[in-house]
């Protein structure tokens, strides 16, 4: 299968991967409290996170004290961050081609990516390479913009730079997928949990400029948005005179297992 990555997630976060790892926020604890309390002797279990990224995640997953741990990610950038992440194996593929063996896994991760996915493809794979009974987890971290007006300005100004069906969580696209694939997986479990992020304003710029659609953009278009961004924070009552901000996150959680058929 020939390797291809949607070109605005290949090209935005090749530029991007810099920004992405110095101001993306880290999934809070109860990441691994589902996964530990969904399974049982996690020092055997196998563990891949696909499309790692710089290794969010992937740090996280660290803390289990699995066998092995396998991050998977195409683009490059991001691919060399994960390297410096202890005990764990990197390889360089996309998640509708994994190469492992046939039911050689315990547990899928996928976190902030899977709607990047051509989801029946990886499905696919994903259920190739998990034994019977194994997990698939996908996670995201929205921005709760219910809980600051200025944070839903802010996603006001950065959306209308969106190309029109820019691949998206929100739009949940993405379940599709498990629609067809009903068969081979159980339903997915939905939770929810809320953290925060306290940032500078120029983490807060490092996050805008992260997002894939932002970092493909020419130079002075990546101006235009990011001095709309500083005007509002310098104008918004939330925001005046503050050199550090509270951003609220709620992380969604998936979980769903392999059926044995």
């Amino acid at each position: 299968m020939s390797k291809f990555i949607h070109r605005t997630a290949a090209n935005g976060f090749e530029n991007g991967s810099d920004a992405y790892e110095r101001s993306r926020p880290d999934y809070p604890l109860a990441v691994i409290d589902l996964i530990c309390s969904t399974n049982t002797d996690m020092q055997s279990k196998i563990i891949v996170d696909l499309a790692a990224g710089t290794g969010k995640l992937t740090r996280l997953l660290s803390l289990i004290g699995a066998k092995e741990i396998i991050a998977i990610e195409p683009v490059t950038s991001m691919r060399e961050k994960l390297y410096s992440i202890p005990d764990i194996s990197v390889m360089d593929s996309i998640a509708e081609d994994i190469p492992l063996e046939d039911a050689s896994v315990d547990i899928v991760t996928v976190a902030q990516a899977f709607h990047w996915f051509n989801g029946q493809k990886a499905l696919k794979e994903i259920y190739r390479i998990l034994k019977p009974n194994g997990k698939l987890y996908l996670f995201w971290n929205l921005r709760d913009v219910d809980m600051c007006t200025w944070m839903d300005m802010m996603n006001k100004i950065i959306d209308q730079w969106q190309p029109l069906g820019h691949p998206h969580y929100q739009t949940m696209k993405w379940l599709d997928a498990f629609t067809s694939k009903s068969d081979k997986f159980s339903p997915l479990v939905f939770q929810q949990v809320r953290h925060e992020q306290y940032v500078t304003i120029e983490n807060l710029l490092d996050r805008i400029l992260s997002s894939s659609f932002i970092s493909c953009l020419p130079d002075d278009d990546k101006r235009i948005v990011l001095e709309e961004v500083i005007t509002m924070i310098n104008r918004h009552p939330e925001t005046l005179g503050k050199t550090e901000l509270l951003v609220p996150y709620q992380t969604h959680m998936y979980w769903c297992e392999r059926l044995s058929l």
